[in-house]
């Protein structure tokens, strides 16, 4: 593949001498570093199907990029375009720095800030709207749902709650792990990767992810206290968190659960992957309340 990629790399970038290795994929994604003329780049491809939100993703990093925020934004093709549609494919510049962790309180602070960042830069106090519209797919009868007997009941009771609820929505990036913060000691800024899946929706979604990815409430509370204090939501949305955990977590659930069922085993090495992930879901939901009882 590395051959085919530094072809794609001479064909729509005219890097003639491209140096390439193979990174750690994610679930959705391949990505490799590559270097010439002295800079540092990460080339991406995502399946056919995930093209318009690499898209949609280096459109939306572009414009963050263009403002000052560091977000490792697409690198344009000889012919002025974003992605390479086939295979969708993107050149990202490499945004230095060190994964994030979220183990400690300046962690947290920085994710937080971030966020906060970019949330306003949204537009997030400009638009409050019911839940109804975000992430369609987050349904009953997704694609493998109904082959857990516990998750469509779920999934059910999940909508029900969040679909009224009237939030403020702007730009979210929507999976905010640790790891996708990278902090430049030297110069003392954090940048923000990994966009494609970024759309507008309620930003308290990108709060409700981070907290999981934290560990819950307790773990994320300096993160939690900090992105509060920001002033991007009042007190009374933040409420809402705990329904917005849950629909992030019904989310994983039917994330994984259609991934078992294609038997997509991207960025893992076997089915217990997903099958861990599954499980992470069914309890992150036990934790908040919901019935998860019935057996498969």
């Amino acid at each position: 593949m590395d051959s085919d990629l530094r072809d794609l790399l001479i064909r729509h970038w005219g890097l003639t001498d491209a140096r390439t290795a193979l990174l750690g994929g994610g679930m959705n994604s391949t990505t490799w570093s590559v270097r010439h003329g002295g800079r540092a780049y990460v080339a991406k491809m995502v399946p056919q199907s995930e093209l318009e939100r690499l898209r949609i993703g280096c459109e939306i990093a572009a414009g963050l990029s263009n403002v000052g925020v560091r977000t490792g934004p697409p690198i344009p093709t000889l012919d002025g375009q974003l992605v390479v549609a086939v295979p969708p494919l993107a050149l990202l510049d490499f945004v230095p720095g060190r994964e994030l962790e979220g183990r400690t309180g300046l962690d947290q602070e920085w994710m937080a800030d971030m966020l906060a960042r970019v949330h306003r830069l949204g537009g997030s106090d400009h638009e409050r709207t019911i839940a109804a519209g975000f992430f369609p797919w987050l349904r009953a009868d997704a694609p493998g749902a109904r082959n857990h007997a516990w998750l469509p009941a779920a999934v059910d009771r999940i909508r029900a709650e969040v679909d009224p609820l009237m939030l403020t929505h702007g730009l979210t990036h929507t999976d905010p792990a640790p790891e996708a913060f990278r902090r430049d000691e030297m110069l003392g800024v954090t940048g923000l990767i990994d966009w494609t899946g970024a759309q507008r929706g309620p930003v308290l979604y990108d709060i409700a992810s981070a907290v999981m990815y934290l560990g819950g409430r307790e773990r994320g509370a300096t993160f939690l206290e900090t992105y509060r204090t920001r002033g991007v939501l009042s007190d009374v949305e933040l409420e809402h968190l705990d329904t917005l955990r849950r629909f992030r977590w019904a989310v994983q659930g039917v994330y994984f659960a259609g991934r078992l069922h294609a038997e997509d085993l991207t960025g893992v090495t076997a089915p217990s992957d997903n099958l861990r992930g599954l499980a992470d879901a069914r309890a992150g939901l036990h934790s908040l309340g919901i019935d998860v009882s019935r057996e498969s």
